[in-house]
């Protein structure tokens, strides 16, 4: 599936064919308007696919007035969540990834969703060198402006924010 929104309420259909992608163009700043534009996909939960949803995102981050810092910082902590849903959230091998993102005002904000068996409450709060890997949550953290982490059983919802400063200089206020 993917869906790539200027508008929130746009519907603009499912396609559920590999390689084939609908992408309408981001909203313009209009005075007075607030800019949103938006993106989501779904996919199997693939070391493979989630480079490929990585990608994907990357095009879409193009589309926005981001300086460069803004643009690596989204994609690097995007791509730990992802991968993190690649190598832990099904034990079983068979899952997948929805990754949606969005761009409201002067704030852009990436949800890395699963349905798999959740993080486990003794999780480090700080990766070391005794630990195997233990450092993606970590690094979310420290290069998003907020991020939030809800998880349970019934799967994981990873939402990360920041405001660039690129897109606060658009909307004077």
């Amino acid at each position: 599936m993917y869906r790539h929104t200027s508008e929130p309420d746009v519907d603009v259909g499912q396609n559920t064919e590999a390689g084939q992608t609908g992408a309408t163009p981001p909203a313009r700043a209009v005075a007075g308007a607030v800019a949103t534009s938006t993106f989501e996909e779904l996919a199997p939960a693939l070391p493979n696919e989630m480079a490929d949803l990585r990608r994907k995102l990357t095009r879409w981050l193009g589309e926005l007035p981001l300086d460069p810092a803004s643009t690596h910082d989204i994609t690097l902590a995007t791509y730990e969540a992802l991968a993190n849903v690649a190598a832990h959230a099904y034990p079983d091998g068979h899952g997948w990834a929805r990754l949606q993102a969005s761009r409201a005002g002067d704030a852009v904000t990436v949800t890395v969703t699963d349905t798999g068996c959740g993080i486990p409450q003794t999780r480090p709060r700080r990766a070391s060198a005794h630990t195997s890997g233990g450092r993606g949550l970590v690094l979310i953290e420290k290069v998003t402006d907020q991020t939030d982490i809800d998880t349970g059983e019934a799967g994981t919802t990873v939402r990360m924010t920041w405001r660039p400063a690129a897109l606060r200089d658009q909307n004077p206020g």
